[in-house]
C-alpha cells in the first residue's frame, strides 16, 4: 500500500512541475488584426496606443488596426477597440447667447430673464447698477469651430456713447451623453472697449480664453472685464440644444 502511495505521489510530481512552469512562463507577444465597423483607424490609433510596448498600424483604405504587443495586454486592448469602435452619435446644434453687461455708477435697462443674474452680481460686487451693453447670438454644431462678432455696443465717454466691437468665437462644442451639459473648448471673447484718456478717448483689448461647462438652458456668469476703476463688463453665457 505504501509502494502505491509512494507511486501515485512521484507520478503527480511532474503535473505539479507542469502546472508551476505554466503559471510563471512570461507572457510572449502576438498580433492581432482589428476589422473596424465604425470608427475610423487613425483616429483610434491616437486613442489606444497609450498601452506601453505595443506596436499599431492603422489602414484607413481597409479600415483595421493591427496590434503587436504583450498577450497579457491584449485582452484590455481588445476591450477598449470594442467600446470606441461604436456609431458616432449625430450632431446636435447649439444656440449660444451672449450678454455683455456693464456694472457702473448708473441704473440701466435689464431683460427681465437677467435679473437673477444681476441680483448675482449685486451681492458680488459694489456697483449701483447694471445695464445690458450688447447681445450676441451663435449656431453652432457639436464638433464645430464658430464665431461671431457685433459693434452694437457702447460705453458713454463725456456724455457720448462710443462704439464696443466684440468677438466671440469656440473651437469646438460638444454635449454630455445625457444632454444636459454643453462644453465649450478653446472659447474666446474679446472686446475692443473706449476709455477717458483725459485729452480724448482711446481703446483697450479686453479678453478672456478658458473651457467652461454650461448646464443646458442656465445663465452663467463667464468673467469680469475691468474696463475703469468705477467701471466693468461682464460676460453672460447660455446654451440651449437644439432638438
Amino acid at each position: 500500500m505504501k509502494r502505491a502511495v509512494l507511486a501515485i505521489f512521484s507520478l503527480t510530481l511532474p503535473l505539479l512541475a507542469q502546472t508551476t512552469s505554466s503559471q510563471t512562463e512570461p507572457p510572449h507577444r502576438v498580433t492581432k488584426l482589428f476589422v473596424l465597423k465604425y470608427a475610423d483607424p487613425e483616429r483610434l490609433f491616437n486613442s489606444v496606443r497609450i498601452f506601453p510596448d505595443t506596436q499599431m498600424i492603422p489602414n484607413k483604405e481597409m479600415h483595421t488596426l493591427s496590434v503587436s504587443g504583450n498577450s497579457t495586454q491584449m485582452p484590455a486592448i481588445e476591450d477598449a477597440i470594442n467600446r470606441l469602435d461604436v456609431p458616432a452619435s449625430a450632431p446636435k446644434n447649439i444656440d449660444l447667447t451672449v450678454y455683455l453687461i456693464v456694472g457702473g455708477e448708473a441704473e440701466g435697462t435689464i431683460p427681465k430673464d437677467l435679473d437673477p443674474v444681476v441680483s448675482q452680481l449685486k451681492n458680488a460686487f459694489p456697483f449701483k447698477g447694471y445695464r445690458l451693453m450688447d447681445l450676441l447670438t451663435l449656431r453652432t454644431r457639436t464638433g464645430q469651430r464658430a464665431s461671431t462678432q457685433s459693434s452694437g455696443g457702447a460705453i458713454d465717454i463725456n456724455g457720448r456713447p462710443v462704439p464696443v466691437e466684440t468677438s466671440f468665437r469656440i473651437n469646438s462644442a460638444s454635449t454630455t451623453p445625457d444632454g444636459n451639459t454643453v462644453r465649450l473648448d478653446g472659447m474666446s471673447a474679446n472686446s475692443k472697449v473706449p476709455y477717458d484718456t483725459g485729452g480724448g478717448v482711446s481703446f483697450r483689448n479686453l479678453g478672456l480664453d478658458t473651457d467652461i461647462d454650461i448646464k443646458e438652458g442656465q445663465k452663467v456668469v463667464v468673467g469680469r472685464l475691468g474696463i475703469e476703476r468705477n467701471q466693468a463688463l461682464f460676460l453672460v453665457l447660455t446654451a440651449h440644444i437644439v432638438q
